[in-house]
């Protein structure tokens, strides 16, 4: 119950305000709260040095300091995204490889969408599901429970359907693209732990295959992107060439095919914006962790297991 009416008050608190001075204040609050979280910044910290393993200790916890304040910045977001009108979420991204979109869409079996945990996929989904209809995000179930269901009415708010991650939810997902409808789907955590090994910034780590093996099930299209924040604080959303996968004899060489191109993909953004890649928990960990804190997350907590 604190849990839920602690969220409610700050949601309420920084709907009301102007998004600069919500984010001034969230600035000022995440700085003094960061040195507080020792298990959230050392993860994060390790994570980003598995991205530029080159970079000193001393700039390398200056850029974890910066990624926490563009995280804050995307939860500041989260909060805002519902009560914007369409006019204001258009002018906050601006899309870029609508023709990858296009093309995905063309092919009427609907648009698998893949991405790592970057930039405000909310304002993302939301300008989606204002142009495509209704979207699914698969989400990880938080509790109280009280607190997920009013984070899932925010987002239907937007037209957008959330799937609950669990072992079952690829059926939600095959029946979105049956309707041919879109489905977003972070896939750099294998929060399920179902996934398989590949490499990743050079070391092996888990990732779930779910979107590749619904991909070859469905024949539905793989599209990789995304959501980029820019010095103004608005956003570009990035959508990369489609991914269309034909099933062979050999059914493990086409997953581990797709899944490294899709890898690829993400490493070469993660590297290029490091300092929006907000992933608090391990990816290369040394033994299972368990998280202390369990929320929702703004670029949507979401991976699927086989």
């Amino acid at each position: 119950m604190i849990t839920y009416l602690g969220f409610r008050v700050v949601e309420g608190a920084i709907a009301r305000l102007p998004r600069r001075l919500a984010y001034a204040l969230g600035v000022i609050a995440s700085t003094l709260a960061f040195p507080l979280l020792a298990r959230q910044r050392k993860a994060l910290e390790a994570n980003l040095h598995h991205v530029v393993p080159e970079m000193p200790g001393p700039q390398l916890r200056k850029l974890a300091w910066r990624n926490w304040l563009n995280y804050t910045k995307a939860w500041i977001d989260f909060f805002k995204i519902p009560r914007m009108d369409q006019r204001r979420l258009g002018g906050l991204l601006t899309p870029t490889g609508l023709e990858h979109l296009d093309r995905a869409m063309a092919a009427g079996k609907g648009v698998i969408v893949v991405a790592p945990h970057m930039g405000s996929w909310e304002l993302a989904a939301a300008s989606w599901a204002a142009s495509f209809g209704e979207i699914g995000i698969m989400v990880e179930q938080i509790e109280p429970r009280r607190l997920f269901d009013h984070v899932s009415q925010l987002r239907s708010r937007m037209k957008i359907r959330v799937i609950p991650l669990s072992r079952t939810g690829a059926r939600d997902i095959m029946r979105m693209l049956k309707e041919h409808r879109m489905v977003v789907l972070a896939m750099d955590r294998d929060i399920l732990n179902t996934g398989q090994r590949y490499k990743f910034f050079g070391r092996l780590t888990s990732f779930p295959t779910g979107p590749v093996e619904i991909a070859l099930k469905t024949g539905a299209p793989i599209l990789p992107a995304f959501c980029i924040r820019d010095r103004n604080d608005a956003y570009v959303a990035v959508g990369e060439t489609p991914l269309f996968l034909t099933p062979s004899e050999d059914h493990d060489r086409d997953v581990r095919g797709a899944m490294e191109q899709i890898l690829a993909t993400f490493e070469r953004y993660i590297k290029r914006y490091p300092d929006q890649w907000h992933v608090l928990e391990p990816i290369w960990p040394e033994e299972p962790v368990v998280p202390a804190v369990t929320i929702p997350s703004p670029p949507a907590q979401a991976a699927v297991g086989e």
